[in-house]
């Protein structure tokens, strides 16, 4: 027998040790970097044009599913991630480097078969990794992908010896044990050196070195080894199931059904990724409970498939489809996961629908907060966008079938012969269909909305299978609603006892402030008492008083948020209101430097609110404005009245005014925005409490109306106010 030293030399010696090209190296550098920027990533890709081409057809192919063609590498870096693009380099490194004659020459070595195995163990592994928790997915891909890799170095170097070994050997335990004898090292020795050769990651080297060892031995090792061993076992055709059935009980706890669930559409999914790399493969589709193969080789002769029937066209067809669906669920769950807000939710759903069903047009129906109304939700880029903003509906007591698949939650179907209710038939012409699929939307078992789908006229009716895959997928929209609302619960719940605890300080702050005040305020009263009415000192005394009464008010304005709103509330002109304000202010502001001016909507109605509080809203405002342009500036006031005005479409709440105060100051750092309402933040210098618009906002909210601020795009910021209109 050989030494391993000698049979390492050799392999260098013969030329056959491959070595990844140059740029693959950096590539792979860049990608293991996680501070490198994904643009250095996609600058290198875009040096190699067959890598380029690559990357290209992988994210614009069937299995990402995009309603867009991607064109820029830099786009496509930034959509697959560098986990995929390490996957796509290597395994174009590998193909490339192994593609030679002389591993067809070899007698029953199929090199597509190799590429078969190698693919399949290497998406049943990434499988595996996301059933069993395990972190790093795209090192299980990989690990997958070269577990074999050590049989194409021994072929390159060793092909007579390798020739005889397939010739002699019937099964993989007398494979390793010729390679042993005849060569020196097993493949899977081979194939664990020529990756720490590559400066890959260690474990998966044992990965490699292990993936043929005694289940007893395996049980011991860390999770990636057990990934790549269970892994490798399904991916062996002709392998006893009972062994594979024992491999996933007793390395993962996994039964047979599990088994079954990582093993379907794989076989899609490998030939979708074989295309992307312009390898050519053999499908061969193992399955748990299959005979075994004694004549069959692990990687040499051709495997043959288990015996089952040969699908006829018609059914070979529903199979793609049922594979391509699962494959297109996968990738909508995974999206879902990751959407950060509701509107990204109802956009993940929409297109899976038309990647799906080919339904373009889909129509939300979410409860309020208040749990009365039923108001239409789409995404931004649905063509029923603009027309969803009237839709409401009551969540009780109306005869329309939409709000009684709402209440009973049940699935139903509205066409235009099942109800007699206006709004339903309103939404039939909407939806441009005779009819609608109704699917409820439940969280913790109670109704939250609903989802409506208007079915192809070509084929008004889903099968039962994808009526249950799509309230499977509406489910799982509900939950992810449900997961959005108790974060947003949260959130609320944090900011109230934050600002408790800011109400509590600033009371026994106030308290602590205004007892010193006091006294100092009675001995300046007796002071001017005992000064004649002439004396000089009763201005400077005045002044004093004066600062000391706005040094208490502010103090006043800290405890503001503990205390609940007592406005006198009346019927009040809202313009009238606003005039006044302007006219009491412009004085201070023109001292300063700022100029302001009023441009009233004259066909504003009278609103029942509190003339005080809106006064002291729009003074904050003012001064904020005014604090804001030391050198001087410009503020405008405008009012509108919102009801059909053509100009703000969007607009929900057709009973309301809206109150804009902007300025060209010099705008609000965007770093702010998030912070801009909180007590005691100040986008200004030292000397300002940050307590202003904490107060407006705070006082919007007590008038019923909400506040929102943007900085223009011509410069200076707009802070708009929208109130209820109440008579």
């Amino acid at each position: 027998m050989t030494d391993k030293n000698t049979v390492y030399a050799t392999i260098k010696k013969s030329g056959n040790l491959p070595t990844l090209p140059e740029i693959l190296l950096k590539l792979l550098d860049a990608c293991d970097n996680d501070a490198a920027p994904l643009s250095d990533i996609a600058a290198i890709i875009g040096k190699d044009p067959a890598l380029v081409a690559k990357v290209l057809q992988l994210v614009n192919s069937a299995h990402h599913g995009l309603r867009r063609t991607y064109t820029s590498i830099d786009q496509a870096v930034v959509y697959l991630g560098a986990n995929s693009i390490k996957n796509i380099a290597v395994a174009s490194a590998v193909h490339q480097v192994f593609e030679r004659k002389r591993l067809r020459a070899v007698k029953l070595f199929n090199i597509n078969d190799f590429w078969w195995h190698s693919l399949l163990c290497a998406t049943l592994a990434r499988r595996i990794a996301q059933k069993t928790g395990f972190k790093s997915l795209d090192e299980a891909y990989l690990s997958g992908l070269l577990h074999n890799i050590g049989r194409l170095v021994l072929i390159g170097t060793y092909p007579r010896e390798h020739e005889s070994i397939l010739l002699s050997t019937e099964d993989i335990r007398n494979q390793l044990w010729a390679e042993q004898q005849l060569i020196g090292i097993t493949h899977c020795e081979a194939g664990a050196w020529l990756v720490k050769t590559w400066q890959l990651n260690s474990l998966m080297a044992d990965a490699i070195r292990y993936h043929h060892s005694p289940l007893e031995k395996i049980q011991e090792a860390f999770p990636l080894v057990k990934i790549i061993y269970l892994a490798n076992l399904l991916s062996e055709a002709e392998q006893d199931q009972r062994l594979v059935h024992e491999a996933g009980e007793t390395l993962f706890g996994l039964a047979a059904t599990d088994l079954v669930d990582i093993l379907s559409g794989s076989t899609e999914e490998v030939l979708q990724v074989a295309d992307t790399l312009n390898i050519q493969v053999r499908p061969v589709i193992p399955a748990p409970g299959s005979a075994p193969d004694p004549t069959a080789k692990e990687s040499g002769a051709a495997q043959s498939p288990p015996a089952i029937p040969e699908p006829d066209s018609r059914g070979q067809s529903e199979l793609s489809n049922r594979l391509k669906c699962m494959t297109l669920l996968s990738a909508f769950l995974e999206r879902l996961v990751q959407a950060d807000s509701s509107e990204t939710i109802i956009e993940i759903f929409e297109k899976a629908m038309v990647d799906l069903f080919s339904i373009d047009r889909v129509l939300f129906f979410l409860l309020d907060r208040d749990g009365v109304l039923l108001r239409a939700r789409t995404s931004t880029g649905n063509t029923l966008h603009q027309l969803s903003m009237g839709l409401i509906l009551p969540a009780k007591q109306s005869n329309s079938l939409i709000v009684k698949a709402f209440t009973d939650s049940t699935m139903t179907i509205l066409s235009n012969d099942q109800s007699e209710n206006l709004a339903d038939a309103q939404i039939l012409t909407a939806m441009q269909s005779s009819r609608i699929l109704l699917l409820p939307i439940t969280t913790e078992k109670r109704p939250a909305g609903l989802v409506l789908l208007a079915l192809p006229e070509i084929s008004p009716i889903l099968t039962d299978n994808d009526q249950r895959l799509v309230q499977i997928m509406v489910q799982q929209v509900g939950l992810r609603f449900f997961i959005d609302t108790v974060n947003a619960r949260k959130v609320e719940e944090m900011e109230r006892e934050r600002m408790a605890a800011v109400s509590m300080t600033a009371r026994k702050f106030a308290h602590e402030i205004n007892n010193p005040l006091a006294i100092i305020s009675n001995y300046l009263t007796t002071m001017k008492l005992r000064l004649p009415a002439e004396h000089g000192m009763l201005n400077e005394l005045a002044i004093i008083g004066e600062e000391i009464n706005r040094i208490s008010n502010l103090v006043s304005q800290m405890d503001i948020f503990s205390k609940k709103s007592s406005a006198h509330f009346e019927s009040t002109d809202i313009n009238g209101a606003i005039g006044e304000t302007v006219t009491f202010v412009k004085s201070s502001l023109q001292a300063s430097g700022t100029e302001i001016e009023f441009f009233p909507d004259e066909s504003l109605p009278p609103t029942v609110t509190s003339r005080d509080t809106l006064k002291q809203i729009l003074i904050n405002l003012f001064k904020n404005a005014a604090e804001a342009m030391p050198a001087g500036g410009k503020v405008e006031v405008r009012t509108r009245w919102l009801v059909g005005d053509d100009d703000k479409p969007t607009e929900k709440n057709r009973d309301a005014l809206e109150i804009v105060v902007d300025d060209n100051g010099p705008g609000i750092p965007v770093e702010i925005f998030k912070d801009l309402y909180k007590p005691f933040v100040s986008t200004k210098k030292s000397g300002h409490s940050g307590l202003g618009l904490s107060i407006a906002q705070k006082a919007v909210k007590d008038l019923g109306g909400t506040i929102s601020c943007v900085n223009k795009p011509t410069g200076g910021t707009a802070f708009t106010i929208t109130l209820p209109i109440r008579k």
